[in-house]
């Protein structure tokens, strides 16, 4: 279980963890782009921050969700 991976197809959680500096790996799955993530407590912690809601800085959150976009792109 070393190289366990928590994957996600959702662009805006994997913003919001690149944000916080947990860069994902990506995968392509036939047509999609899977964003994969260590298994660290760190994620999970996150994740759950991520579905309470939280306030961000929109500036550097949206810079996020654009780098995490293009690297989808370039993965396709």
């Amino acid at each position: 279980m070393k190289n366990v991976k928590v994957p996600t197809l959702d662009i805006h959680l994997a913003s919001f963890l690149s944000l916080n500096n947990i860069t994902p790996e990506l995968t392509k799955q036939g047509t999609r782009i899977v964003f994969e993530f260590p298994s660290i407590p760190e994620v999970t912690k996150l994740t759950r921050a991520y579905n309470e809601n939280p306030s961000v800085r929109i500036l550097d959150y949206v810079h996020h969700l654009r780098k995490t976009r293009s690297m989808m792109l370039a993965a396709r």
